[in-house]
């Protein structure tokens, strides 16, 4: 055991700094002081704030017991430990500080786009369906919902042609696209698993640019054609793949196995607890290369490239897998931290991002009557 009083020379003397990714805000009258990559927060003060402003550069609590005059040795050594273990402090050559490192060499955007991407990423499970229904009853029962039309009746109005989706295979696709929750659990062949992913994430083709050499071109559109997303097949049932996690290689269409196992009860975690994903024959994790779009783009709104670039892979997926006629969802309440860890990613230059599966669905028809109109 380390004798107390080496302990805490050693703890005076340690470098630290504050850390760069903070915010804060009034929660009520408390001032509260937020890492957002640590997802930790403090609740301070005026002398909160001037001790960190102290710590923008590397000193050591011995410097600050020198420089910082009016509070007692106590105070002092006892604050900086708590904005350290709260993560406001960072440690030189800790693990904190290395992923901070990591993080600020390829966000290069601005704290508001950070800010929003690791505020809201989701660990804890998400609400059961017995939360679900208390909290409809609670909040949305007795109360009038928003409109699902907006018109402008007092305006004149061009009637458009109807249209039957009967000239081509497409738009019968899209008159068939649903979402599928319920699932038999059935296996899909490999081909329809090939074909699933060459239309949703495979390279159609390359072709070469003056500026940015050979750019992929894929079935769906990505900002500057940087093409960010990454996929992780989970394979719960696919005829003739054993079962496991997956990376899709677009370089040569193949899937390269990262762990073998039955994850099908991690599928629920990975979904946040969404139960009927076990039944999916393959779920996949849709992840983000940051430094992939942010060394082209530097500016702000370029985060929303990840966000819009998995709406469209989505809809890529949906339809082709409705035109073998699988099921398909995609889901947006995943358990991030879950996911990459699973993955073995740092959540900063690769993190979670969406999620869509494919299965045999349980039932002929969804949950609609197609082309039914309610008045």
């Amino acid at each position: 055991m380390v004798p107390i009083a080496e302990r805490r020379e050693k703890e005076i003397g340690l470098r630290m700094r504050t850390s760069p990714h903070i915010v804060i805000y009034f929660q009520g009258r408390q001032l509260v002081l937020e890492n957002y990559i640590t997802r930790q927060s403090f609740q301070g003060g005026p002398d909160t704030v001037l001790l960190l402003d102290y710590f923008t550069i590397w000193r050591t609590a011995a410097q600050a017991l020198r420089d910082l005059t009016g509070y007692t040795e106590e105070s002092i050594v006892n604050s900086i430990r708590n904005l350290r273990d709260h993560g406001l402090l960072i440690a030189e050559g800790s693990e904190q500080d290395k992923l901070e490192n990591r993080f600020a060499k390829n966000w290069l955007w601005p704290n508001a786009s950070r800010y929003y991407h690791f505020a809201t990423k989701l660990d804890e499970p998400y609400s059961s369906p017995e939360e679900i229904r208390n909290y409809y009853e609670k909040y949305l029962k007795g109360t009038k919902q928003p409109a699902i039309y907006k018109t402008y009746p007092e305006r004149p109005k061009i009637r458009l042609l109807p249209d039957s989706g009967a000239e081509a295979p497409l738009f019968q696709t899209l008159h068939l696209r649903h979402t599928t929750r319920d699932f038999s659990g059935g296996s899909i062949s490999l081909k329809q698993l090939s074909r699933i992913i060459y239309y949703t994430w495979g390279k159609l083709s390359i072709y070469k640019t003056q500026e940015f050499g050979h750019l992929l071109h894929k079935a769906s559109p990505s900002a500057g054609a940087r093409h960010p997303i990454e996929s992780y097949a989970v394979v719960n049932n696919v005829e003739g793949v054993r079962r496991g996690i997956y990376h899709y290689s677009v370089k040569d269409h193949s899937l390269e196995l990262v762990k073998a196992g039955d994850f099908r009860e991690r599928c629920v975690t990975f979904s946040a607890g969404q139960t009927w994903t076990r039944n999916a024959s393959v779920l996949f994790l849709m992840t983000a290369v940051v430094e992939r779009t942010a060394w082209k783009y530097r500016i702000p709104r370029v985060y929303r490239a990840f966000l819009l670039d998995a709406g469209h892979i989505s809809q890529s997926f949906l339809l082709v897998s409705t035109a073998l006629g699988l099921g398909a969802f995609c889901i947006g309440v995943i358990s991030d931290l879950s996911i990459e860890r699973e993955l073995g990613i740092d959540g900063v230059n690769e993190t979670a991002i969406f999620a869509v599966g494919v299965g045999c669905s349980s039932k002929e028809k969804g949950n609609f009557e197609k082309g039914a109109e309610v008045h």
